[in-house]
């Protein structure tokens, strides 16, 4: 990285700055400076560099969620689960949620990105204007099969239960079990083909155990790099008296030094872009006006449509603990290298739901009976529920943990400021268990250790009454927050903000669906393609 002397960085007008050092703009930054090295590119993170920070590259490392780079966000107390307020991971560091993540790979389903294509008109975002860009950014470890479907040349290695030799004890019975239950394997237990639905194995961006944190694995050689900094706002002009309109050409950050440029992209993330967007004026007017923040642009799609993946964890007991089922207990194998080198589960497994009992939710939440053959949710087998079954729940090896992950939330939440001041958090609303249509799998409900507060255990002959307050009382989320400043909304297909120039968004809040999916693969793609228009439309300005 470029040395980031301050009388340097505010007499230097920046062709590129950067709002936050996460992930996409790792990727962004990077590529653009590879394809041009006579950029000057400056990216502004509020947190470290954490690239040799011994602590968190390993999956038990214990600095990460709740650790020095996390934000330490939550939301607003949740209506719908019982007034409690949930916490959210996002990363503060160099490489942003690279740092503190799980490592999970996994694109999601065709369908997602098929509609997000339609949704906003442009093939470029569908999946297979996309999958170029999926594969652009990874290097998988399987080079023999699905190769239409992978990248073996690029920076972030891809592994997998089997390529890391860590197949666990209770493989063969659950996937057994699975099968019993209706659920089919997906060719070479691949989930990141197109289509997850069924049995897949559990694959992770790491590299022989090893965190992969985009700031390390994209090079930012030729990328200045100011770290420790908050960014208050974008600065835009109006010149109005000229007959133009707004114009992005600097930043403010938090200490009141300015920084100037002539394109600002702003990749904070879904919970921190939206607030730099509102704090810079853009946004709905009531809102700003709550705050004596002038408007410059009233906008009230700002911070709308966010959406995460929520999830229910539930301990069951094992019967004989010293038989080595599960980690803790005394079974040699677990003191090898490997069992270490990732989560503890061979199979994530993907499942759709009964499309009749989803209508009537549908139907009792948006008023009108929906078509099955042109409504979203209806007119395609898709990525409802993600199943996870961990052999790990207890440190004497007595539980294992199955976890159900509802993928397709239907009500959106919001992202508000709560003041004026970027260094206060904003008031997030993520709305779980917020709609009917929001589905937790109840098909291998037996045998449960049992939650804090209840006496009664879960099981197949559970009310709905007693589920939904199991639910209420357990749910969480998988820190996949997306969607709060949607593309054809806030954003064009040209990730532009509608109605300023000079100024763009490349993160997960740009996502204007839901993806079924860990969406650091989403927004790997997502920023490989962007760096792609973005260069595209500097050379063709220079024309």
């Amino acid at each position: 990285m470029a040395s980031s002397n301050s009388s340097a960085i505010t007499s230097t007008i920046w062709d590129y700055i950067f709002i936050g050092g996460g992930l996409a703009a790792s990727v962004v930054s990077s590529r653009l400076s590879q394809l041009d090295s006579s950029l000057k590119i400056l990216v502004i993170e509020a947190g470290p560099n954490a690239n040799n920070e011994s602590n968190i590259v390993w999956p038990n490392s214990t600095n990460l969620i709740g650790g020095d780079f996390d934000w330490k966000d939550s939301t607003v107390s949740q209506r719908h689960l019982n007034g409690r307020n949930v916490s959210l991971a996002t990363g503060k560091a160099l490489g942003g949620g690279t740092v503190i993540n799980g490592g999970g790979w996994v694109r999601g389903h065709k369908f997602d990105y098929d509609l997000w294509g339609s949704l906003v008109s442009d093939k470029r975002w569908a999946y297979h204007g996309q999958l170029p860009f999926m594969q652009k950014s990874e290097r998988h470890w399987n080079k023999t099969s699905n190769l239409e479907q992978h990248g073996l040349a690029g920076p972030v290695p891809i592994q997998s239960v089997t390529s890391t030799k860590r197949e666990f004890p209770l493989r063969k019975h659950t996937l057994e079990a699975w099968k019993e239950l209706g659920f089919r394997e997906v060719p070479f237990l691949d989930g990141n083909a197109g289509n997850p639905l069924g049995i897949a194995e559990l694959q992770e961006g790491r590299n022989g155990g090893r965190r992969i944190i985009s700031a390390a694995v994209y090079s930012l050689e030729s990328v200045t790099v100011l770290e420790n900094t908050l960014v208050e706002k974008v600065l835009i002009e109006n010149p109005a008296a000229e007959n133009k309109g707004l114009k992005a050409v600097g930043v403010r950050l938090a200490d009141g030094t300015e920084v100037h440029g002539q394109e600002i992209i702003l990749a904070a993330g879904a919970i921190r872009s939206p607030q730099i967007l509102l704090l810079s004026g853009i946004g709905p007017s009531a809102g700003l006006a709550e705050f004596n923040i002038p408007v410059l642009l009233d906008q009230p799609d700002v911070g709308q449509n966010l959406a995460d993946h929520s999830i229910l964890f539930n301990a069951w007991k094992v019967k004989d603990p010293g038989a080595g089922w599960a980690l803790g207990s005394p079974n040699p194998l677990f003191s090898q290298p490997q069992y270490s080198w990732g989560y503890p589960f061979d199979f994530l497994v993907n499942g759709d739901v009964p499309k009749e009992g989803l209508a009537e939710a549908i139907a009792a939440d948006e008023g009108v009976v929906p078509n099955p053959d042109t409504h979203p949710l209806l007119s395609h087998s898709r990525t409802f529920v993600e199943y996870i079954f961990m052999s790990v729940g207890a440190p004497d090896g007595s539980l294992v943990t199955f976890g159900a992950a509802p993928m397709l939330n239907t009500a959106r939440g919001s992202i508000k400021l709560a003041s004026a001041n970027s260094r206060e958090a904003v008031k997030t609303q993520i709305k779980f268990a917020g709609s009917n249509a929001t589905i937790i799998g109840r098909e291998i409900l037996n045998g449960e250790a049992g939650a804090p507060g209840f006496d009664e255990v879960l099981s197949v002959d559970s009310t709905d009454d007693y589920i939904d307050a199991r639910i209420r009382a357990g749910l969480g989320t998988c820190q996949h927050p997306m969607g709060s400043l949607s593309m054809g909304k806030v954003v064009d297909v040209d990730l532009r903000v509608k109605g300023v120039d000079n100024l763009r968004v490349v993160d997960a809040s740009v996502i204007p669906v839901v993806i079924t999916g860990h969406i650091q693969a989403a927004v790997y793609a997502l920023a490989e393609q962007a760096a792609g228009i973005i260069y595209a439309d500097r050379c063709n300005s220079a024309r």
